[in-house]
């Protein structure tokens, strides 16, 4: 018996100390810099992480040796792909909301959102409107921000993670996929307000001065800018450069849209922009894809612009609202990490508070 015992304990170590080199070697494969890196925003990344975040190459296909290459390559929005991270009961509870804010967010920007959601998008102020936030994201090359996403994701409940790369040129992709989201699950809104994280919204004035746009259909209100009045950047060192072969013989953009800062879309609108890119070819300027293209392919749709109640300046904001407090006529203007507090404060500094926590508003019968 004890032989016995002994050859069992034998063998058991054996197994151990296989399965551990095992272990080993495959983390060392993974890890090794020499195992197919690849670079994303500047980071060397083992492509054996990667495999999800890869993209079709173009092909291209020639007809005869005299005949020039064509670039068959066409890709469309992602319309289909499922969430890494979904919050599904974001706009549940409540019969109506009242905008649904989505947030074009970086992956790496945790602390804006943490002072977002203590001061402007803090639902609690606005009673009885109901305001509610989506952190809209992509997908991240590194599994320690991913853990972090995955933590906030359930202390907030508020944050929607697509399946896309988290990139500049990935930013369609993060629109459609909100357009996707809210079609999915917040229909019961009255008004959506698409932003970037650097962009903050007085909605005291939105609900007391501006209530008439939940009532509007098939209606953009933003920085407008018009149709032929935007060059197609074709310099290959720009930041916002556009292939030869986009929009071919073009000079500039074609159709009217808005820039992204901050876009009021009508509710309606939703359903139809997302049906809209589900056969609409890939743009990677997402303001005009978003925001022109899209809508030009729906009938009816407007463009309203809100260039006299936005300014591009935080100081020019915040001098308003310290000089004229509720009388300030901007509704949109820029504020980022510790300008949201400051932007707040001086937002906020002649109006009564309850003791509930929300804010006293003149809202129209």
């Amino acid at each position: 018996m004890k032989k016995e015992t002994q050859h069992i304990k034998f063998l058991l170590l054996v197994v151990f100390v296989a399965l551990s080199c095992v272990c080993v070697a495959i983390i060392n494969d993974l890890m090794s810099p020499l195992s197919n890196p690849i670079l994303i925003n500047g980071a060397h990344v083992n492509k054996r992480f990667m495999l999800w975040m890869e993209e079709p190459t173009p092909q291209t296909h020639t007809t005869s040796p005299n005949t020039r290459s064509i670039r068959s390559k066409t890709i469309y929005p992602i319309v289909s792909q499922g969430y890494k991270i979904n919050n599904k009961d974001i706009c549940r509870g409540v019969e109506k909301v009242s905008v649904i804010v989505i947030v074009h967010t970086a992956p790496s920007h945790f602390l804006r959102r943490v002072r977002m959601r203590s001061t402007w998008l803090n639902s609690t102020y606005y009673s009885p409107e109901n305001v509610r936030v989506v952190f809209l994201l992509g997908l991240v090359p590194d599994l320690i921000t991913q853990v972090k996403l995955e933590q906030e994701s359930k202390i907030y409940k508020d944050i929607v993670q697509g399946n896309f790369i988290d990139s500049y040129r990935n930013l369609t992709h993060k629109g459609v996929t909100g357009y996707k989201w809210i079609s999915e699950h917040c229909m019961n809104a009255e008004i959506v307000a698409k932003i970037d994280d650097d962009a903050f919204i007085n909605f005291f004035k939105l609900f007391e001065d501006m209530s008439d746009l939940k009532h509007k259909k098939r209606t953009m209100y933003c920085n407008k800018i018009p149709k032929g009045s935007m060059a197609i950047i074709r310099k290959n060192t720009s930041k916002w450069y556009v292939d030869e072969y986009e929009f071919k013989d073009m000079k500039l953009y074609p159709h009217t849209y808005c820039s992204g800062f901050t876009v009021f879309i009508s509710i309606d609108l939703i359903p139809m922009l997302y049906r809209a890119a589900i056969g609409s070819p890939f743009f990677w300027v997402d303001d005009f894809f978003l925001f022109g293209l899209l809508p030009s392919r729906i009938p009816g749709v407007v463009h309203e612009g809100i260039r006299p109640n936005l300014t591009f300046m935080p100081k020019e904001a915040y001098t308003c609202y310290i000089r004229y407090g509720k009388n300030c006529q901007y509704l949109v203007f820029p504020a980022k990490d510790r300008e949201i507090s400051k932007m707040w404060l001086a937002m906020t500094h002649d109006r009564k508070q309850s003791i509930y926590g929300n804010y006293y508003m003149n809202l129209p019968a």
